[in-house]
């Protein structure tokens, strides 16, 4: 790890910038919710409108915790295993960005017809999913100290084993009449979603114990509740709404819309809280310095 601590020449310190940060995503997260949930502001907008701006709001947290994680990447040299970490959970974020952006895109072009089954946005989410594995593989590995040539290929075996899981899942859900009229492809990719979901978030959950939720497990926190909020998204698809309550629809739609943000809002604090600590150490006002009774 680079070892030179700079003293911060900011405007703001450190601190300050991350309480500002942390400020502003609960203004977008209070906005997106009032958005979404008032109807006289959801009927004063088109559909369009209503839901370009909310994914605006939501894009605005995106794009910071890639930006974040890509400062922190930064302070780690390439040789260094902690670089390909955060390299790597970097790169899932950018493509989740990606997906943000083309997503917005495809809204645009067939927000009044039928949306082609395959979208290149389906391949950015994907991608991000892979990456984001592939950094939690990395701090596995990282913690076990299990550091052996072959450890990629592990992680393509495994990655290819959740393929074949999900095709199986496909199938078994093709029979049982879910997402009828879908095809085969979008069902499948319907149920990889979870099937990665459930991977990353438990993967993510148990770093957290791992590191005694200290300040390196709270960035793989954002992973959890993307999880959460892909899985109600999910059992939503599948027609698991027709068998609940309306009030425990209401509740479900709560937690998808508010975890969604949220999961970008939580990583981009923790990279960004990181990336200050490692860049100014005590300098950065985000460590408890403990006194020593002489």
């Amino acid at each position: 790890m680079m070892q030179k601590i700079n003293r911060p020449n900011l405007k703001f310190s450190p601190l300050q910038i991350v309480q500002i940060s942390a400020v502003v995503f609960a203004i977008l997260l209070t906005l997106i919710l009032w958005i979404f949930f008032t109807e006289p502001l959801s009927q004063s907008l088109s559909p369009f409108w209503n839901d370009k701006l909310i994914d605006v709001l939501v894009f605005i947290p995106a794009v910071g915790a890639a930006l974040a994680a890509t400062l922190l990447t930064r302070q780690f040299e390439k040789e260094e295993i902690p670089y390909h970490i955060w390299q790597a959970f970097a790169i899932g974020l950018w493509f989740w960005v990606a997906g943000e952006i083309s997503g917005m895109i495809y809204d645009a072009i067939y927000w009044d017809t039928v949306y082609p089954d395959l979208r290149l946005t389906d391949m950015f989410w994907l991608l991000g999913y892979f990456f984001l594995g592939l950094s939690l593989f990395y701090q596995l590995r990282l913690v076990y100290g299990a550091q052996n040539s072959k450890s990629r290929r592990l992680y393509l075996g495994l990655f290819t084993l959740a393929l074949l899981i999900t095709a199986w899942l496909t199938n078994l859900a093709e029979k049982a009449g879910l997402g009828e009229g879908s095809a085969w492809i979008i069902l499948f990719i319907t149920v990889l979603y979870p099937v990665f979901d459930l991977t990353e978030g438990a993967t993510a959950i148990w770093l957290s114990f791992l590191f005694g939720r200290g300040q390196w497990s709270r960035p793989w926190l954002g992973l959890i509740l993307f999880a959460l909020s892909d899985s109600v998204n999910t059992f939503y698809w599948l027609g698991g709404y027709d068998f609940i309550s309306i009030m425990a629809q209401d509740v479900l739609n709560f937690l998808s819309v508010a975890s969604y943000p949220a999961s970008y809002m939580v990583a981009g604090l923790a990279l960004l809280s990181n990336y200050f600590i490692l860049r100014y150490g005590e300098d950065s006002g985000l460590i408890k310095v403990t006194k020593q009774n002489r």
